[in-house]
């Protein structure tokens, strides 16, 4: 896709750059993962730090882009899995240029 659309995409969608590459490596799971492990590989492939991607993902959430599931077998609410919902997966269709 070219820079202009980009942009466009990102203004429609209240995205930034930074936002659509954690949505993007969340992508990359093919089930939900541990929030975690999200921000570990953020951090790993330098895309943010840590603080950045909670805030990332928590943007991600409002947006409606994931969807966070209930850990099996948590028993204090502190962890969670988190996975792109199909808004998500449509807003990187649209990023990669499938779709306009």
């Amino acid at each position: 896709m070219r820079p202009l659309r980009v942009l466009s995409l990102q203004k429609d969608n209240g995205m930034d750059f930074v936002t659509d590459c954690v949505l993007d490596l969340l992508s990359d799971f093919p089930k939900a993962t541990a929030t975690q492990t999200i921000v570990d590989e953020c951090n790993k492939d330098k895309v943010s730090s840590p603080a950045t991607t909670h805030k990332k993902l928590n943007m991600l959430k409002k947006l409606g882009l994931v969807e966070v599931l209930a850990h099996p077998d948590d028993k204090d609410g502190r962890k969670c899995y988190i996975k792109v919902s199909a808004k998500g997966m449509d807003y990187l269709t649209k990023w990669e240029g499938a779709t306009k």
